[in-house]
């Protein structure tokens, strides 16, 4: 019942993708990107809350598909905490589509919000959750918009330029939280909330979109 009633949201997302578009480009602000493809995979990020200095991870770094989103202190806490990004959909008001991947015991798992399972103090907020990776228009719940929450600054070599990066999900209308656990706050990014403000380091720039 589940999974017949999560399909048939998704195939409601889709239908709706031109408006979500727009509306994106109204709820997260403009990175002033015209084409914001994102590939950084090679080498791995890490993606760290800038209000607790924290790395996102899986649960013991090695969860597999159904494990929590969480973060670890730190960041080489417990095991590496490399994360890649990758565009899972075309850019949308200049703004790279990306899915927040890691790699498991099970293998690569993708970072996916669900809905009324977050913080119980959070009235509207998502869980988050590492799933199998998923594709061509079926991966909504896997999708984070990525938008600039500030100028990037270079701190030298070798991590180079340090992002300061909000990730919102259309899908469930939330803003990637560190804040209790990793869940998805309700609502548009705060640019000035830090513990929706992920840095990522790294000297890797925007690229074309590559398709599915």
């Amino acid at each position: 019942m589940l999974i017949g009633m999560r399909r048939l949201l998704r195939s409601r997302a889709a239908k709706a993708a031109a408006v979500l578009a727009a509306a994106l480009a109204t709820v997260v602000g403009t990175t002033g990107t015209a084409n914001a493809a994102i590939y950084w995979d090679k080498p791995s990020i890490q993606l760290v809350n800038q209000a607790s200095q924290q790395c996102l991870a899986a649960v013991y770094d090695f969860g597999g598909p159904g494990s929590a989103g969480a973060t670890v202190p730190g960041c080489m806490a417990r095991g590496t905490s490399w994360i890649r990004l990758e565009s899972g959909q075309p850019d949308s008001g200049g703004h790279a589509n990306v899915q927040i991947m890691t790699d498991s015991g099970s293998g690569t798992v993708c970072l996916g919000a669900v809905a009324g399972e977050g913080p119980s103090q959070i009235q509207g907020s998502a869980a988050t959750r590492w799933e199998a990776c998923e594709v061509g228009g079926n991966n909504w719940d896997q999708i984070w918009t990525m938008a600039t929450a500030a100028p990037a600054q270079n701190v030298g070599n070798p991590a180079g330029l340090k992002h300061f990066i909000n990730f919102y999900n259309g899908y469930y209308q939330v803003c990637l939280d560190g804040g209790i656990g990793v869940y998805g706050f309700p609502g548009g990014c705060s640019t000035t909330n830090n513990w929706q403000v992920w840095n990522i380091y790294t000297n890797q720039t925007s690229e074309p979109w590559r398709g599915y």
